[in-house]
């Protein structure tokens, strides 16, 4: 059985690296392996150190934001961590070696251990576990997409930090849903950082829900685990509840950002989970703020008061796509993907039949109108069912024109 133990980050470490069947997850060059999350390297990080007049400081005013700013000063200068594929870029006189990172699931996301003395030291542990998200100046093959931080990505994510949060807690569909706080970043002209605290419940990656762990191949996935603890051998009765333990809690999170006038990138990787004792998602904790798409004009055609007014920022207010769109996306292919993952997890294993898997499909189907009907959204008619997969436009190596069918309307 696949258990997490409280409060530790390595748990969270492991599921990163070893129960993750990375789909579209992660890539790095033939001779760097070493930055794929399953091989779990420990890479000694190294700072740049910059003037303090040339980096810009953006922070969400908390305690663990004002120490860790206090550790990576000293004086006139601030160091910004470097990911290893950035190095060359810098003079090597102005890198200095500092505590050590292994990536997670995403290339760029690493986790960060300080050592004795090091930078962030003495704020950096147990509870203040941290991630750090680094610059890319240029994409690794076989991702494309731009993974510059810069000054105004950097900006719209410690801001969300703090106002996401209010706005999907103060939504009784939000009542299950957390953000992880992106409590600090730095931007220089020719890098950035992110700063991320680490949830201290037990958690672990949407994904690892229905990927094989590596370390223990031969057993079963997370979410016939659960099913199989809650339900038996019961199969058909944990195919009917398969749309309210694992799409509800999704959706209702979804969708209390979205009647804010915020998508969230709901797919397997910017997502954390709590599983509950009696409930297969307690807790759903979104991540990675970078992805979040927010209207204005959305809220303005729902009477809701406008947020971020005194903010000229293009990538915190996006006016220019239709939020039908992207509700088509974080239901049609985010949530689609995990929801077609789960089932092809249980019906492999033989635990769902035929007909098991259509019940489970029919459930989300259900569920989803559900959801739908209590965030009070307009149902989407049929030119809705088909979604054009696209990021900065078309992104994922797709022309204009493809199309990703759901199974979930």
């Amino acid at each position: 059985m696949i258990s997490i133990k409280a409060g530790t980050v390595r748990d969270l470490k492991y599921f990163e690296q070893n129960v993750n069947d990375r789909y579209g997850t992660s890539a790095a060059p033939s001779d760097l392996r070493e930055l794929l999350p399953e091989h779990s390297a420990q890479i000694r990080l190294r700072w740049a150190r910059v003037s303090r007049g040339n980096v810009e400081i953006f922070t969400d005013g908390s305690p663990l934001a004002e120490a860790v700013q206090s550790s990576i000063g000293d004086g006139e200068n601030v160091f910004i961590p470097v990911h290893p594929l950035e190095e060359n870029r810098w003079p090597s006189d102005t890198l200095v070696e500092s505590g050590t990172i292994s990536v997670s699931a995403s290339y760029r996301t690493v986790f960060f251990e300080p050592e004795e003395d090091g930078l962030l030291s003495g704020c950096v542990s147990g509870r203040n576990a941290i991630m750090l998200k680094l610059h890319l100046e240029r994409p690794l093959p076989g991702i494309d997409g731009d993974r510059r931080l810069t000054r105004d990505k950097i900006e719209k994510c410690v801001e969300l930090s703090s106002v996401l949060r209010d706005q999907v807690n103060m939504d009784p569909l939000g009542q299950q849903c957390e953000i992880v706080p992106e409590f600090l970043g730095l931007s220089h002209s020719r890098s950035g950082v992110l700063f991320r605290q680490i949830p201290i419940s037990e958690v672990l990656p949407l994904f690892s829900l229905f990927s094989i762990d590596t370390g223990n191949p031969t057993a079963p996935t997370y979410i016939e685990q659960w099913l199989r603890g809650q339900y038996g051998e019961n199969s058909r009765e944990a195919a009917r509840e398969f749309g309210c333990q694992l799409a509800r809690p999704l959706l209702r999170s979804l969708f209390a950002g979205f009647r804010a006038g915020f998508s969230m990138e709901m797919h397997a990787q910017n997502v954390l989970v709590r599983p509950g004792r009696d409930s297969l998602i307690d807790r759903v904790y979104f991540r990675d703020l970078e992805g979040v798409v927010f209207s204005s004009r959305f809220r303005a055609e729902r009477g809701l008061e406008p947020l971020f007014e005194n903010l000229d920022n293009e990538e915190i207010d996006d006016n220019r796509v239709s939020m039908t769109r992207w509700f088509n996306r974080n239901v049609d292919h985010d949530l689609g993907r995990v929801f077609s993952g789960a089932l092809r997890a249980l019906t492999s294993s033989g635990y769902f039949d035929e007909r098991c898997q259509k019940v489970a499909v029919q459930t989300v189907r259900d569920t989803l109108r559900e959801c739908v009907k209590d965030a009070e959204l307009q149902s989407l008619n049929w030119p809705g069912r088909l979604l054009p997969v696209s990021r900065s436009p078309y992104g994922n190596g797709l022309s204009k024109g493809h199309y990703y069918s759901t199974r979930y309307r």
